[in-house]
This record gives structure tokens, C-alpha cells and sequence, in this order.
């Protein structure tokens, strides 16, 4: 990230108006000073290295990663470019895979006892990491990352979420199908409705479930940490945002809602309109996708991502589709002229 912005630039352009400028400084200087540290201690020979406990090692590891989550969550509420956390969000996922696998290697270790847990345990408050971090590449312009982040999320947890499999489904093709209720049950499973209900529904649906949003997270550490002073991020549903892309939902009647970070799903749709080289990997080829409703970019077969998928030959022009697909979504994938 870059350096913290000006009092000036901040009170012109902070997103969260419950954070003040001292604690965004104190917060970012803090976070920035601690990720130096992890990170000289890694530029160490590898000697020295081994001599470090593997639990000591994979705590230092975990909290630089979770901080880069924190920083990229308080750099927007505070009014940071989008361009600027679209630039830091490969290096979020790096420290997650560098941590993963220091807390491997502990966990298959003699040190370990045989004891673990999963790098994001869905079963309690953590549910709201993973949330973030898949909601970010999603909005970010990153959702070609999805596939280094799972395995992460999936690592040692005893089932699956309905609400992050609809999310990354797109993305990650061959995962089943999603169960129908969520980990982490408030407020996250109220958005199972919206995937499920026709396009002219989810708007209201969205608009309620954003009204009701901050009440529902009462059981969420991040609900009252304006008044705790210590770990105030901001308060924003990434989930209705990131939904509302993904869904194509007409979010007019909700955009100036409470906790919704309605210039990142501008800006997801910028990246997708605009089909920048970002949102394709180093080395691969963009793969052609369209969604249900849209008429067909190219003819041949196409196949869709859900579960099981189907194959079928389309027409240029020719609308694409649905299939009530599970995801709530049909999406297309080009396959073959």
C-alpha cells in the first residue's frame, strides 16, 4: 500500500464518516511497522530461520496476513484510491499462501501434538476474513486469484458455506453444488433468498437485507468497534456488494445505502466492461464467458458453470440460457467453434 494519505485527502474522500483521522494513522503505521518487521525477519539466512519455532514462525506469518486484510479494509473506509487496493490485493493473497503454509508445515510437525485448526475456521467470527477476501478479489478485479485462495479457505474446515460457494462459484468451477445455509448464520444466510429469487425480486430483497445488515451482525466482532476504539475497520457489507455484481442486480433504489460500498461494484463492472489484461493471469488466455440473458459473442458450444453443467450450441447474437442454476446465475463458458 502506499503511504497514508492527507488529512486534507481524507476528510474530502473517507468512505466510513465513524473513522477519524488519528485512528486511521495510528491503525495503518501500526499495521505497516508490524509487516516490515515479519518481513525482515524472513529476509534472514535460512540458518537463523530454522532455529525459529514453527509455532512462533506461523503466528508472526498469520498476523501479517490478516493485518494486509485490515489495511486494505481501513485504506478504503479512510478514501484510498480503489486503484491503489486493486494494486495491494495480489500481495494479500501472498502473505495468506505464505502463511498457510508455515501453519502446514507446524501442523504436520512433531510440535504440533497432533493438534490443528483451519486457517479460516468457518465456524466462528473468522467467517468474516474469508468473507472479505473473497469478496475483495470479486469487487477488485481479481476473481482470476479465486483459485489460489480456496484451498486457504478450505484447509482443515469441516463443510462448505452457502453464501462463499455462491460467491466464487463462478470462478472456480467444479466445486458441487452449494449447501443451502451458511457457517456463520447471521447475517450472511438471509443472502441465500437473493440468489434463489427471480431478477425483478432481488433489488427490494437487496435493500432489505441492507437495512436489516448491522442488526443482524450484533454476534460479529466488527459490530459496535466504533465504540471500542481499537479495531474499527468500518462497517460495510462486502457480501451485498459483491453480490450485486455477480448477480447483475439493479442496485438504483439501494445505492446510497448504509454499508454499501457502492463504488467497488462500480468498479467491478468497470474491469468487466473494459476486460482489462488484469483480470487474465500472466500467460493464459482470456476465457470467453456471458451470462443468461445477453446474446451470444461468439458462436459455437458453449458450457455452462454449475452443476452438473450442460453443453450447448449457440448462435452469434442468440440469447444465452438460464438454467435455474443453483448459483442463482447461469453463466456460459466458451468451449469450442
Amino acid at each position: 500500500m502506499e503511504k497514508t494519505i492527507t488529512s486534507e485527502f481524507f476528510i474530502k474522500n473517507r468512505r466510513e464518516l465513524l473513522l477519524d483521522y488519528s485512528s486511521y494513522t495510528e491503525h495503518f503505521s501500526s499495521i505497516e511497522n508490524k509487516c516490515a518487521r515479519v518481513e525482515k525477519v524472513l529476509q534472514q539466512p535460512s540458518e537463523k530461520l530454522k532455529k525459529i519455532p514453527l509455532i512462533d514462525f506461523s503466528r508472526a506469518i498469520h498476523l501479517r496476513a490478516l493485518d494486509s486484510l485490515n489495511q486494505i479494509t481501513i485504506s478504503y473506509s479512510a478514501g484510498h484510491e480503489i486503484k491503489e487496493l486493486h494494486d495491494f490485493y495480489p500481495t494479500i493473497l501472498t502473505y495468506w499462501e505464505e502463511y498457510a503454509k508455515w501453519e502446514k508445515a507446524y501442523d504436520d510437525s512433531p510440535q504440533s501434538e497432533g493438534a490443528w485448526v483451519a486457517h479460516i475456521p468457518l465456524l466462528g467470527t473468522e467467517y468474516a476474513q474469508a468473507n472479505r477476501l473473497i469478496c475483495f478479489a470479486i469487487l477488485l478485479g481479481h476473481g482470476n486469484l479465486l483459485p489460489r485462495l480456496m484451498p486457504i479457505v478450505d484447509y482443515r474446515n469441516p463443510r462448505t458455506d452457502g453464501l462463499l460457494e455462491r460467491l466464487v462459484a463462478p470462478f472456480v468451477p467444479g466445486r458441487g453444488t452449494p449447501p443451502d445455509d451458511c457457517t456463520r448464520h447471521l447475517p450472511y444466510f438471509k443472502t441465500l433468498k437473493i440468489f434463489a429469487a427471480s431478477k425483478e425480486k432481488r433489488p427490494a430483497m437487496m435493500a432489505q437485507y441492507l437495512e436489516d445488515w448491522y442488526h443482524a451482525s450484533r454476534r460479529e466482532t466488527y459490530h459496535d468497534s466504533h465504540e471500542r476504539g481499537t479495531h474499527f475497520f468500518g462497517y460495510w457489507s462486502w457480501e451485498a456488494a459483491a453480490i450485486t455484481f455477480l448477480l447483475d442486480i439493479d442496485d438504483r433504489s439501494y445505492a446510497d445505502a448504509m454499508f454499501y460500498p457502492k463504488d467497488l461494484v462500480d468498479f467491478a463492472r468497470s474491469v468487466r466492461a473494459t476486460a482489462t489484461p488484469e483480470a487474465t493471469p500472466p500467460g493464459e488466455a482470456q476465457e470467453l464467458r456471458a451470462k443468461a440473458g445477453e446474446p451470444c459473442p461468439r458462436a459455437g458450444q458453449w458450457e455452462s458453470i454449475d452443476q452438473p453443467s450442460q453443453t450447448r450450441t449457440y448462435a452469434l447474437g442468440e440469447p444465452m440460457i438460464g438454467l435455474a442454476s443453483a448459483y442463482g446465475l447461469t453463466v456460459w463458458r466458451y468451449i469450442d467453434g
